[in-house]
């Protein structure tokens, strides 16, 4: 989970980005094989890149842009996961590898640079919410919380074989826009700005595997996930600026 998984943040080093996706995995799993240790691998929904099927399942192959501005990410997991795959099938290591689709809730950075915090942070500012392209591309937002349920889950488990951990709610960005500034009631409206090459056009993650050899699903819908981040960064805010006041007001 050292990535950076922000588009902003690991697009600032792309070599540095694909180092540490390969040369990171290869490390640990080095090191879980001499302390025979399991290891997780924390992949991404982003191996299926601009997915031309939904839902997307284990055995969907993807489509990946290989020379794009994403590719350094993208590529740096799939290389991680055939690293893992390897090390658990000839090497003896215990490997579980988890596909994590949009993770969100309290304690993520006010600017990480994804739609979930840049949308909650524009509305409490009262500043329009950023939308790339039309707003029609749709992603699937998993709390927190039911998460780490599922990389416990996951690790208990005998599973080899990448297994999505997502929630299926779909849901488009001016839906997920509408939802937060209902939410902070702000006045704030939305400014549209061109959609960024190789960005997905949806997401939604197929967890059946999940749900049959797991026993998992999440069970935070997106309003209650909503509720608990934006009074997180309601205080969050609040602090920052408290911290920022000149000494004596």
């Amino acid at each position: 989970m050292a990535c950076a998984a922000s588009p902003d943040r690991y697009q600032e080093g792309p070599v540095h980005t694909c180092k540490t996706c390969f040369l990171g995995a290869l490390n640990l799993l080095e090191l879980a094989r001499r302390k025979k240790a399991r290891i997780l691998q924390s992949s991404t929904s982003e191996v299926y890149g601009d997915p031309e099927i939904s839902l997307q399942d284990e055995s969907y192959r993807g489509c990946v842009n290989t020379c794009g501005p994403r590719a350094c990410y993208d590529e740096g997991k799939r290389v991680a996961e055939t690293l893992f795959w390897e090390y658990g099938a000839h090497n003896g290591v215990e490997t579980r590898i988890a596909r994590i689709f949009n993770t969100y809730g309290p304690n993520m950075d006010p600017a990480d640079g994804r739609v979930v915090s840049n949308f909650i942070v524009q509305a409490l500012k009262g500043e329009d919410l950023t939308v790339y392209g039309t707003g029609l591309q749709t992603r699937s937002f998993c709390y927190v919380s039911d998460l780490v349920d599922g990389l416990i889950r996951l690790m208990a488990s005998d599973e080899k074989m990448p297994v999505n951990l997502g929630n299926p709610g779909e849901f488009t960005m001016l839906e997920l826009a509408e939802k937060v500034v209902k939410m902070v009631r702000s006045r704030a409206g939305v400014t549209f700005r061109p959609l960024p090459q190789d960005d997905p056009r949806q997401r939604k993650p197929n967890i059946t595997r999940a749900k049959t050899i797991l026993g998992w699903s999440p069970k935070v819908n997106l309003d209650e996930g909503l509720a608990a981040t934006i009074e997180w960064y309601r205080e969050r805010l609040a602090a920052d600026q408290e911290a920022e006041a000149p000494a004596g007001q």
